[in-house]
């Protein structure tokens, strides 16, 4: 009777130190996997354990149990239930290793895969990419995604979401041919103006752009309403607008379109001391323009200027004629323009000087000769060059529109 109570004890303490053995599970493996002075008796292959989320499995050998190892403990909790038995409770989706030691030095390795129930999986693709044709299938513990997508991005996001599930993901999923899509036609409007500043004066008008002052190209964009649109309104009602070009370009989006105004004239170029040589130089706007539409509805343009202006203050003499010399501006744009907006380049003022006739008091009068009796006034005026440049409508904006 002793002895079978000796034995019971024994037996029970056992199963406290299997407890306590597992209850301090290591995070990581000790240096070399130390095992029992016996040594390693016999070694198994490594058992494949699948398991669903929240599925309980009890293990068993037919030793007891002196150690046990579990790689990560946050995919699996174990719970001695006697020396040669442990119950396991998966925890969450992924993969882990555990390893056992029995007496005499007998070890078992046991490979543990984890996923969740597919039909969570397949909800939550359903709902979140309800565009795409996805079909989940289970294999062993692993999942196979197949079907079809539009974009590599939705690709990567959904194996993403797959692999929170199960922690092996077969990717068959396929991006979508997109049918060839003829390119919407784009028409832009280009209007080329001058303006006097003498002249804005004179009718109580303020250009209400303070920047043109620089003297180097500006960009704004304009709206139907604004300080800008009113100007040029008030400007264009009392006709102080003197407009020099207006060209229509025509383009399909994607395409780059160009256009050109001016001519050319001779500029002496310095070639030593005998003077120089004269060649041709352009004047005048050249553009070049490169229109896309964006899924929003708006129309992203790509503007290159380069404005070359005849510049007086400039001057080269060749022995007895006087040529003026050429101020570039030039620029490299990308802008945005919203239905009802158009792009405006400015800041590139010229000086100039006007000469106005004024009548003498009395000698002015006389007839017939009255017209030949005046003076001349010298005036200098700042004549403003800017270049609008708006989207025309045409029948596949408003399709563009509601992509």
């Amino acid at each position: 009777m002793k002895r079978l109570e000796l034995k019971s004890l024994a037996s029970l303490l056992l199963i406290l130190l299997v407890a306590t053995a597992v209850q301090g599970q290591q995070t990581e493996e000790p240096d070399g996997f130390a095992l029992p002075e016996a040594g390693v008796k016999s070694v198994s292959p490594a058992v494949q354990v699948e398991m669903e989320l929240a599925e309980h499995r009890v293990l068993s050998w037919p030793f007891h149990v002196t150690r046990i190892f579990l790689a990560d403990d946050t995919l699996v909790k174990l719970e001695p239930m006697t020396p040669s038995k442990v119950r396991l409770r998966a925890l969450k989706s992924g993969s882990t290793r555990i390893n056992v030691w029995g007496e005499n030095g007998v070890a078992q390795a046991y490979d543990i895969l984890i996923h969740a129930p597919i039909t969570e999986l397949q909800k939550i693709l359903k709902e979140e990419f309800s565009e795409s044709e996805i079909t989940v299938r289970q294999v062993a513990a692993s999942v196979m995604l197949s079907g079809e997508v539009a974009e590599q991005n939705a690709r990567e996001n959904i194996e993403s979401v797959a692999r929170q599930f199960f922690p092996r993901v077969i990717n068959n999923l396929k991006l979508k041919i997109q049918p060839e899509v003829e390119p919407e036609p784009v028409k832009l409007q280009a209007s080329i103006f001058e303006v006097s500043h003498y002249d804005l004066k004179q009718h109580d008008l303020k250009w209400p752009l303070e920047a043109s002052r620089k003297g180097e190209m500006q960009h704004e964009v304009l709206g139907t309403r604004g300080a800008v649109a009113e100007f040029l309104q008030s400007a264009y009602e009392k006709k102080l607008l003197r407009k020099i070009a207006t060209p229509l370009i025509t383009t399909v989006e994607g395409r780059r379109a160009a256009f050109e105004t001016g001519g050319q004239m001779p500029l002496v170029i310095a070639s030593g001391s005998q003077g120089g040589r004269v060649r041709l130089q352009q004047w005048g706007v050249r553009m070049n323009l490169l229109p896309t539409r964006l899924n929003n509805g708006k129309l992203r343009l790509g503007v290159q200027p380069k404005i070359n202006q005849i510049d007086v203050a400039k001057a080269t003499r060749v022995e007895s004629v006087t040529l003026p010399g050429i101020r570039t501006h030039q620029n490299d744009l990308l802008v945005d323009l919203g239905e009802g907006e158009s792009l405006m380049l400015y800041g590139m003022p010229m000086e100039r000087v006007i000469r106005e006739k004024e009548d003498l008091p009395l000698l002015s009068d006389l007839p017939l000769l009255g017209e030949s009796f005046y003076k001349t006034n010298k005036i200098d005026d700042k004549v403003e060059l800017f270049i609008i440049i708006a989207p025309a409508q045409t029948p596949g904006e408003k399709v563009a529109a509601n992509r």
